[in-house]
């Protein structure tokens, strides 16, 4: 066959290859590769494969390329096939690193138990709800043999891709997005690192963190569908990674973990948590009526019950019981009546410093038993292990506030 045809026939190929897709390709296997075989597939790909038909017409010669011609159930076979009708080394390259992802993305989910769910709704740093030291071991092996796999095949991994993608919590947290695109994806949040920590070098600058973060994440949303975007949102945005960390004792379930981010998200992007220190009085006004609105928004969207937990979460005097309570031992309930103490007890002090009726020593006397039986009733609920957790740093610093009179 002359030079020209073989040019043909090569582009007439290629450009069934680029329009054809990955979905030419068989399913790759969860088997262990065969010894002296580098295998694509355990299934024989001209057994299930399309046939592609192309017809090049020249003036004396028509030739009929089939898909069968190209494709083996062996990686080094089709790599041959590929480079004898003239496919580029690039083209190559492209299409077998993509094969093997596609494979080895696939045993990933297999370990990970067939691709279960993320729970981004649980409380918490998700990165530790993310690690599992055993699962990533074996994702880690997992990611050198496809190394292995690829440098055998004569392709190696680009520098910066191989060490993105040393196996972390985060491809649990990722799962919502295909193999192809998380590499991307951290390059982008290591930008972001890298801006923050310019952002922090002469003290902390609130308004470029906060500016790197809205750029971050305008990046991010054209390198994905809305619906991975949405996903990423409820993983790793400020808005999620704020409600994981007021979820003390209300414990929401995803239903009401999406509804409440709903809400938040917009009222975060536009009235930073970052920014709130360099507010002017009528910049301050602005934000708390639109968080009137947001608490009744969040309010009617959960239920008012739900609503009464929800709010005492974000108090950190409640975290704080709560966290010593889980230390000692306790359930949410104890915590919670902890808290409902201190409103009652607090709420005594006001009305004895209030009650002009009372001389200076009746006042004393009266905040005094208060303060000492408040101590107490905290002690009994908490239990000695409990107490002991709590009576720590300025936890009970309110308890001493219920007498302020020396």
């Amino acid at each position: 066959m002359n030079n020209n045809i073989k040019v043909i026939l090569a582009i007439s190929v290629i450009s069934n290859v680029l329009q054809a897709g990955y979905a030419l390709r068989p399913q790759p296997s969860s088997q262990p590769l065969a010894e002296g075989q580098v295998s694509k597939t355990a299934v024989n790909a001209s057994a299930t494969a399309p046939r592609i038909d192309k017809q090049v017409v020249t003036n004396t010669v028509t030739k009929r390329i089939t898909w069968e011609m190209v494709e083996s159930g062996d990686y080094k076979e089709y790599i041959d096939n590929l480079r004898a009708i003239g496919c580029p080394e690039e083209t190559i390259r492209d299409i077998i690193l993509a094969d093997v992802n596609k494979l080895y993305e696939q045993k990933k989910q297999t370990l990970r138990g067939g691709g279960g769910k993320f729970e981004y709704w649980k409380g918490g740093n998700p990165l530790l709800g993310a690690m599992d030291s055993g699962l990533m071991q074996k994702l880690k092996a997992l990611e050198e043999e496809k190394l292995a796999v690829l440098r055998a095949l004569g392709i190696t991994p680009d520098g910066k891709a191989e060490l993105a993608r040393v196996v972390t919590p985060f491809d649990a947290m990722m799962d919502f997005l295909p193999e192809e695109k998380k590499t991307r994806v951290i390059k982008i949040l290591t930008d972001k690192q890298s801006r923050m920590m310019e952002a922090s070098k002469n003290g902390s600058d609130q308004e470029a963190m906060a500016s790197a973060i809205k750029e971050t994440e305008a990046a991010l949303k054209a390198s994905m569908t809305p619906e991975e975007f949405e996903d990423y949102q409820l993983r790793f945005s400020l808005t999620a990674n704020l409600m994981r960390s007021q979820t003390a004792g209300f414990d929401p379930n995803e239903a009401e973990f999406m509804a409440v981010f709903k809400l938040r998200e917009p009222f975060d992007n536009e009235f930073s948590p970052l920014t709130r220190g360099n507010e002017n009085e009528e910049q301050r006004k602005i934000r708390e009526d639109a968080e009137g609105k947001l608490k009744e928004g969040i309010k009617n969207a959960i239920g008012e019950e739900r609503y009464i937990a929800y709010e005492r979460a974000q108090d950190w005097n409640f975290q704080q019981i709560y966290q010593a309570a889980v230390k000692g031992e306790l359930s949410a309930a104890e915590a919670v009546k902890v808290y409902d103490l201190k409103n009652y007890a607090e709420q005594g002090t006001m009305n004895v410093l209030k009650n002009q009726d009372l001389t200076q020593e009746q006042r004393v006397q009266m905040l005094q038993q208060l303060q000492q039986q408040t101590e107490a009733s905290v002690k009994g609920i908490l239990g000695e292990k409990g107490w002991d957790q709590y009576n720590r740093g300025i936890n009970t610093h309110w308890i001493k506030n219920l007498n302020p009179i020396p």
